[in-house]
């Protein structure tokens, strides 16, 4: 029972989900290094997103969704409608929990981050990644 959970859509997702949170932590940390004097932090973030959207769609398309004769390119594109609905509650959720409540950035962080996986799966799922034929 527990081997067939592990074969699960919902658990890969989360596997590739800290996968994809890891690489775009680093990335982020390597590039401010690396750029901020050059550059400076909005187009560090605005890079940094690209590339880590771009990672992130790559891995849940070839691992977790596994979506087939599909058009690659509008798959991609609907995937920044997901990530773009996942800002805007991640940024309420923060606001909500540093303004309002006063809490701090390590627990609204962690809360903002909570708060958006299911956000993302149903997202992807049902509209980034609309197949018939994605894992079981």
């Amino acid at each position: 029972m527990f081997n067939d959970f592990l074969k699960t859509t919902p658990f890969r997702f989360l596997v590739v989900g800290f996968i994809n949170t890891l690489f775009a932590y680093f990335f982020g940390i390597v590039n401010f290094n690396l750029f901020y004097d050059l550059f400076g932090i909005i187009f560090i973030g605005i890079t940094n997103n690209i590339v880590g959207i771009t990672f992130s769609f790559v891995l849940f398309k070839l691992f977790v969704f596994k979506t087939k004769k599909t058009n690659w390119f509008h798959e991609y594109l609907r995937s920044y409608v997901v990530y773009g609905i996942k800002g805007i509650v991640g940024i309420f959720v923060l606001w909500l929990t540093i303004e309002v409540f006063e809490w701090s950035i390590y627990v609204s962080h962690a809360l903002s981050m909570i708060s958006t996986i299911l956000i993302t799966y149903k997202g992807h799922k049902s509209y980034t990644f609309k197949d018939k034929g994605y894992g079981k």
